[in-house]
């Protein structure tokens, strides 16, 4: 296909030279005719006869294809073509053969100037039918050297090698050129087609991609169209022409100056990105184009990248990178990050660490789907809450944080925490259930004197801890006694293992007392820590500690075995023993307890194990089946500090709890005030019609005695009976002997027969009460 399209190319480039070449062979011919003249006879007019019927030929040919376009052309055109020209080298051939000789010398001249002139003008004008060219050239070679034979003089042998040396290079390079103008019309055939495939190419691609090309003139207007562009550009592909293409940038979107300034400045620029339209409705494009080489004026030519959805798909990463995905707040790093920009220009600021009161109750008794209801509740009070300036995240399971860094805030910090307290406190409704939780907040402020992102997050942590140690339900500010609280807790966990494997902690025992007849019934069991460096340290330090760093479970175990082999020797006496939640919920608990009644070969029911509201809080399924397992054992079981917590009267239905002890900060409020005196009766009453015994404690005057006794409470256990004394002091205390020595800084003056100077009670009326 592509030899047809070359032939008609060649032919063409031929057909144009047609009517000059014939003329010019006619005009040739009439020069012969005055050389030879009347000599020429017959053979003269037929020979131009012959040439004027070719000449009339090749004219009629061209003639009659002047005005075709024809895009191919067979082999039998080319051979016509190279018939034609044979036929005319054939007639000059025969022109050198015919007169050459008879011809005068002037004559002669002229025969052999026109011979040459046609053969090296017609060999050339033929190189595009390369056969032709050769069968026309030597031809009138053939025809030029029979002449020059038949002059038989010696110099016409020089003039034949001559001729056939020029003959030799016309032909060769009528060849090249032939060769030439092939291969420039293979290589412009390819252009071609290759322009058309990347045309067919772009014109698929602005029908089917999500981009479109786009090229300008000097002043903005676009001059390439396309559906694709005027769908882009939201108009009709009529009215492109209409568009300034940089002004209809500028008035879209607010992020152009970039492509604005380069398309000034005529520097190429590539993938400059514009967001159109805000919302659910934006749009963005990537820019890219550079400055027609060349063109009049200055144009641009570019492509319009759509990249909206990979921005979205950008940013949807972002806001998870960035973002909760429970709540949608602002998380952890997200939150550090904006805390670090805001130290790094001095920007003053508050952090509040927020930490849900008991969430794991929620999630534990409603399941995790309710628990996340409740985290997205609280995500949304808190957003409501913030003012211009806060941000709010969650930093994890149920801690959030807000970020204050308004300039001139409507509620101070303070103020702010408070009132983020109060409406934690109310309640939550997850379809139909009515949930309460409540919040502690630390706050802590970014000033010069903190550090780094990191020290200003540990300061708001141990605010929080603080508010947490203190109650729950409040606010603490950090203030650097905290870090030194920190400190010591640090310390004071670092130095747990090493005293459990140094044998520094030592049971205490304080006596239980029948309230009237004052007659021992029992001890408590009271851990003591002494500590070489640290001092002595109190329970009320370590056991949290321990509880922290997961010693407790240790800890409680060398009390209950300490505690079980004293009471051995504490013949008639119960003993108790307190017990952590975390260590009750063990589930191997209720089996290492009856190992260690076993080995010290005490009896169950008198091992007291006492234990807090706090275990209701945490798992009341979990823990009622350890409290009846411990029942069953034959284990006696008491609730701690009764009044301070939950104080559930369902949970004490529900419990099996055989003693409940009165807390002591109502014991120490029965003299001072009736409302205590009321509510320490009813407990005591409401113990009673359950079946359990009541044990006051911390009596340590002798009216707050007379009282607990009038409300018939049954045991009494505080100063006024005994300090927690080491177990050899207590032997001699129960003896009768003097205790001398500091008994967990009592005083000397505190003897055993201090209580025997107590006088019973003998007669009571409780039912009265």
């Amino acid at each position: 296909m592509e030899s047809a399209r070359i032939r008609a190319e060649h032919l063409g480039q031929l057909m144009r030279l047609t009517p000059l070449l014939m003329g010019a062979n006619l005009i040739a011919g009439g020069l012969v005719w005055l050389a030879v003249g009347r000599a020429g006879g017959v053979w003269l007019a037929a020979w131009l006869s012959l040439l004027s019927l070719l000449a009339a030929f090749g004219i009629a040919g061209w003639w009659a294809r002047r005005k075709r376009v024809g895009g191919r052309a067979s082999s039998k055109a080319y051979r016509r073509g190279t018939w034609h020209a044979a036929l005319l080298g054939l007639c000059w051939g025969l022109a050198a053969v015919l007169w050459f000789v008879p011809a005068a010398p002037a004559e002669r001249v002229l025969i052999a100037t026109l011979v040459t002139g046609m053969l090296g003008a017609g060999a050339f004008a033929l190189a595009m039918l390369p056969w032709a060219s050769l069968a026309y050239t030597w031809l009138i070679v053939a025809g030029a050297l029979l002449a020059l034979w038949r002059a038989g003089e010696p110099i016409f042998l020089a003039v034949a090698v001559l001729l056939l040396s020029y003959a030799g290079v016309v032909s060769l390079a009528a060849m090249a050129l032939a060769r030439q103008s092939t291969a420039l019309l293979r290589a412009r055939f390819s252009h071609v087609r290759q322009q058309q495939v990347v045309s067919l190419l772009l014109r698929d691609f602005e029908e089917n991609a999500s981009d479109a090309l786009w090229e300008t003139d000097a002043a903005g207007h676009i001059v390439h169209r396309s559906a694709r562009l005027a769908s882009l550009l939201g108009t009709t592909e009529d009215r492109l022409g209409e568009v300034k293409l940089p002004q209809w940038f500028a008035a879209r979107s607010q992020q152009a100056a970039p492509l604005l300034a380069a398309w000034a400045l005529g520097r190429p620029f590539r993938d400059i990105k514009l967001q159109l339209g805000r919302g659910d409705q934006a749009r963005w494009w990537a820019l890219s184009a550079k400055p027609i080489a060349g063109a009049a004026g200055g144009g641009w030519r570019g492509v319009i990248a759509d990249i909206t959805e990979a921005q979205r798909f950008e940013n949807q990463l972002r806001m998870q990178a960035e973002h909760d995905a429970l709540t949608g707040l602002a998380n952890r790093r997200s939150l550090m990050n904006a805390a670090h920009a805001a130290m790094a220009l001095g920007r003053p600021g508050w952090l509040l660490s927020i930490d849900l009161d008991h969430f794991k109750v929620i999630n534990d008794s409603s399941g995790h789907s309710t628990g996340d209801e409740v985290l997205r509740a609280v995500a949304g009070r808190l957003l409501a809450l913030a003012e211009e300036g806060d941000l709010v995240g969650r930093l994890g399971g149920d801690e959030f944080a807000m970020l204050r860094l308004g300039e001139s805030p409507k509620r101070a910090p303070q103020a702010m925490a408070a009132l983020i307290i109060d409406k934690l406190s109310e309640p939550i409704e997850v379809g139909p259930k009515r949930l309460h939780v409540g919040a502690s907040v630390g706050l802590a402020r970014l000033d010069p004197s903190v550090a780094n992102v990191e020290d200003l997050m540990v300061n708001a942590d141990l605010a929080l801890y603080d508010a947490k140690r203190s109650g729950r339900g409040r606010s603490v500010v950090y203030a650097s006694s905290l870090g030194a609280a920190s400190r010591r807790m640090h310390t004071v966990e670092q130095a747990l293992r090493e005293g459990l494997g140094q044998g520094q902690f030592e049971l205490h025992f304080q006596p239980k007392v029948d309230s009237h007849s004052l007659r021992a019934l029992g001890v408590e069991a009271l851990m003591r820590w002494e500590h070489p460096v640290l001092g002595s340290v109190s329970p009320g330090e370590f056991i949290p500690a321990a509880e922290r760093c997961g010693l407790i479970h240790e800890l409680g175990a060398l009390a209950l075995q300490q505690a079980c082999l004293a009471a051995r020797d504490l013949p008639g006496l119960s003993v108790a023993v307190n017990v952590s939640p975390l260590q009750l919920m063990e589930p191997g608990f209720v089996d290492s307890v009856e190992r260690v009644l076993v080995r010290a070969g005490l009896g169950p029911s008198l091992l007291h194990l006492e234990v807090t509201e706090s275990l209701m809080l945490e798992d009341a399924q979990a823990a009622l089946r350890r409290l009846h397992a411990l029942r069953d054992l034959g284990v006696q079981v008491a609730l701690d500090d009764f009044g301070t917590g939950f104080s559930s009267l369902a949970y004490l239905r529900a419990f099996p709890f055989h003693t409940l002890k009165i807390d002591r900060s109502f014991v120490r409020s029965l003299s001072e005030h009736n409302d205590a005196r009321a509510i320490v009766s009813t407990i005591v009453q409401m113990a009673g019609v359950l079946g359990m015994r009541t044990v006051a404690e911390g009596v340590e005057t002798e009216r707050e005695l007379a009282i607990v006794r009038e409300i018939c409470c049954d045991e009494v256990q505080g100063y006024l009976v005994a300090r927690p004394m080491p177990l050899p002091k207590l032997k001699d205390w129960l003896a009768g002997r003097p205790v001398t020595g500091p008994v967990d800084d009592m005083d000397s003056r505190i003897l055993p027969w201090r209580v025997t100077q107590l006088a019973p009670r003998t007669t009571m009326f409780c039912a009265d009460l």
